[in-house]
């Protein structure tokens, strides 16, 4: 299989395919899917990031031909998002008793997901974790628009679980928070940010020690303190791509052992070095965990559009000549894959992998990076 690899590597380097714009999603689903999956097919961990704007249909489309690669050929059974954590407990607690509906899962995903190009894939995912061969989780302590079920859930959990005299005050609070529902009576400052903060620690350290209260539950008021406490600038809080880092570690712990895991997110908490990064991000953490055991692969574009969550698409500034996502110029091809050897190789230079454009060595944040020449706005459900 190495030697097949290696072949078909050297086929696209040298002797570039001529695609069609009408060939080219075939293409990437098929080719570049496969070379990529074959590359970290022996991998614990497989981290599969995306440009910060989380809105290019060519990037999403050739993920979820991986996941679907890397779970039918290289024994890989879970999937983890840079989404919430609440609404996958939802969803989790809906198929254990046999009452999952795909909305929910969609829900779960969230709204940056949610495209028609990913309808099929969505529908795959569902049927694959309700019989059991794929597991999904969440691992952002942050709500989305389409949390539904922590918007109905969280209100009443925390709030139960505070002082009697706090009771309804926290419950207010919290809700409050979860449809966004600020007026000049109670609008969203310093006091409300107090107020979150206190309601939901003392909700997450009284959960903590009732017995009849589930682990899930008390993870997630773990996890919605933590929010408030960082959302109010407490330095006690964990930042978030640690916070994901932990959800993960929970997560890992539930499965058999020596589980294969894909992690679904942004290129910038994917990195395995914090280097030019404000934030340590959460590839940094696995990575000292798991270290050759995993990989990281980053998505670009030399240009094109996206678009965010169904927001209007924006046009992507094409790329400068000497930057990393020029390379896919050099080939006659609508993408290139380039693996840890050849980023080195090309060694310290620009790219757009964190959103904006900075100079680094790529290898050592990367085991490869997918470019593609033209990306494309995803389309949005209405």
């Amino acid at each position: 299989m190495r030697i097949v690899y290696l072949i078909l590597y050297m086929i696209l380097l040298f002797e570039p395919l001529t695609m069609s714009s009408v060939s080219a999603n075939s293409t990437i689903k098929n080719t570049l899917t496969q070379i990529v999956s074959q590359s970290v097919c022996d991998k614990q961990v497989v981290v599969l990031g995306e440009l910060p704007t989380h809105g290019e249909a060519l990037g999403f489309q050739a993920k979820a031909d991986m996941v679907q690669y890397l779970t039918q050929h290289c024994n890989f059974t879970a999937l983890y998002f840079e989404a919430p954590i609440y609404d996958f407990i939802g969803f989790q607690q809906a198929l254990t008793e046999e009452k999952a509906q795909p909305e929910q899962l969609n829900q779960a995903i969230g709204g940056f997901w949610n495209t028609q190009e990913l309808t099929t894939w969505r529908q795959w995912l569902f049927d694959q974790a309700t019989v059991g061969k794929i597991s999904l989780a969440g691992l952002d302590d942050q709500v989305s628009v389409t949390s539904v079920f922590a918007k109905t859930t969280l209100p009443y959990l925390l709030g139960s679980n505070v002082a009697a005299k706090n009771q309804t005050e926290c419950q207010q609070t919290i809700e409050r928070n979860m449809y966004w529902r600020y007026d000049e009576d109670h609008p969203y400052g310093q006091v409300e940010r107090a107020l979150l903060q206190q309601c939901t620690q003392q909700a997450a350290e009284q959960l903590k020690t009732t017995s009849n209260t589930n682990l899930s539950e008390k993870k997630m008021a773990e996890n919605f303190a933590n929010l408030h406490t960082r959302n109010n600038k407490n330095a006690m809080a964990f930042s978030r791509d640690e916070a994901m880092y932990r959800n993960f570690q929970w997560q890992y712990q539930g499965l058999p052992k020596d589980s294969k895991v894909i992690i679904w997110t942004a290129t910038v908490h994917a990195a395995r070095q914090q280097g030019e990064l404000k934030r340590k991000p959460m590839g940094v953490w696995l990575a000292e965990q798991w270290h050759d055991n995993m990989a990281v692969i980053g998505f670009t574009a030399y240009s094109g559009e996206s678009s965010m969550a169904g927001n209007p698409i924006k046009p992507m500034a094409i790329a400068p000549p000497d930057s990393l996502e020029a390379w896919v110029t050099k080939l006659d091809s609508d993408w290139a894959f380039l693996d840890a050897t050849k980023l080195s190789e090309i060694g310290t230079v620009s790219s757009r992998l964190y959103g904006r454009f900075t100079t680094a060595d790529w290898s050592a944040k990367f085991d490869g990076v997918v470019i593609f020449r033209q990306e494309q706005a995803p389309t949005f459900k209405k």
